[in-house]
């Protein structure tokens, strides 16, 4: 099994692939222009909704609220990144647990974009790290399965010869030379 080509336009929306998440963890979105009454009055019906489209794109864009429960897991996780940061086994691990719908995946990809700044402004000329790396999976998902989306979201191929064993030793590879430092998997509670 190969990876499918994705588009550069195509690959932005998914946290789960490399090139979505550094699109997701670039700065906020620049703004539209904001129009004086006298320009606003003047669009016409197309320009009028081209204008409102633009707009909530811009605002579906925005960052996340912090409420209590993505300050507490941003904090904790952060916390775990520092006592592994030496730890050569028995490393510390969080896990973010509750109900459907009760933000999960928020929180869990705010503590993955918080870790990514930091590494961002820790290390400014090393474009080529990858200091977070997220994947989706569903519940009942075999170690073979979260290999291979890990591989996926690196931009590895994971051909049907390949066994466990090989994804993982090409996973590692690309992880330790890019000196990643959070790994979130993140399963779907969705059917």
């Amino acid at each position: 099994m190969t990876t499918p080509h994705l588009l550069p336009s195509d690959s932005g929306g998914h946290l789960s692939t490399r090139p979505g998440w550094r699109e997701f963890a670039q700065e906020p979105p620049i703004p539209p222009a904001l129009l004086s009454e006298r320009e606003y009055a003047a669009l016409s019906d197309a320009d009028l909704a081209r204008d409102t489209e633009d707009r909530l794109d811009h605002h579906t864009r925005l960052r996340v609220v912090a409420t209590s429960t993505v300050r507490h897991a941003v904090t904790t996780g952060r916390r775990l990144i520092l006592l592994n940061r030496h730890a050569v086994s028995a490393r510390r691990g969080l896990i973010v647990s509750g109900p459907a719908g009760t933000g999960k995946t928020i929180a869990i990809t705010q503590l993955g974009l918080a870790h990514e700044i930091q590494d961002r402004d820790r290390h400014p000329n090393s474009p080529d790290r990858i200091p977070v790396l997220y994947i989706t999976v569903p519940p009942a998902a075999t170690a073979r399965m979260i290999a291979a989306e890990f591989a996926r979201f690196l931009g590895l191929p994971t051909p049907g010869r390949f066994n466990i064993t090989d994804i993982i030793e090409a996973v590692v590879g690309v992880c330790t030379k890019g000196r990643t430092g959070l790994v979130l998997v993140d399963f779907t509670d969705r059917p």
